[in-house]
């Protein structure tokens, strides 16, 4: 199918478009990964995530623009617009949010991991000091005179054999 110029154009605008909004989806991975610590599993799996969706959204914006059709032109067009946002604003964005990241770790994180230490290693205290009175206790309910029957002296029972009877 042929396409006038002016479509072409508007086509490869909208693709700069769409390699901007990737590179902003991008960017909320990479933030994910500095405040989560990821391990190369998961970024192995986010990466193939991230992959399968604008691998999706590339389709969808050739079936838009040209009818299905792939063009150069639009998978050149929304790399332009990745690098333009990862090179400018992502840059930026990232920067800022790690700096925020650092700011909330220092001053909310650490702060509240320190009191809950605290607070656990007051409660594995206080069941160690519980767990051990209970072994005293168990080891002192050995010691303890046994319970017998009671021998009322005045109701004592003999008891009788059948072979006595004489």
């Amino acid at each position: 199918m042929n396409l006038s110029l002016t479509s072409q154009l508007q086509g490869f605008v909208i693709s700069i478009a769409a390699g901007v909004f990737l590179g902003a989806y991008y960017d909320i991975f990479r933030i994910f990964r500095t405040v989560f610590q990821s391990e190369r599993r998961a970024v192995f799996f986010q990466d193939l995530f991230y992959m399968l969706t604008t691998a999706f959204i590339t389709f969808l914006l050739a079936l838009g623009v040209n009818y299905g059709e792939v063009r150069f032109y639009i998978l050149a067009g929304e790399a332009i617009g990745w690098c333009l946002y990862y090179l400018t604003v992502g840059m930026v964005t990232y920067r800022v949010f790690r700096f925020v990241s650092e700011i909330v770790r220092k001053f909310i994180i650490i702060p509240i991991k320190k009191l809950i230490a605290k607070i656990s290693h007051f409660i594995f205290s206080i069941m160690k000091i519980i767990g051990k009175n209970t072994k005293i206790v168990a080891v002192n309910q050995k010691k303890r005179l046994k319970h017998h029957r009671q021998i009322v002296y005045n109701h004592f029972k003999v008891k009788s054999s059948k072979n006595s009877k004489a």
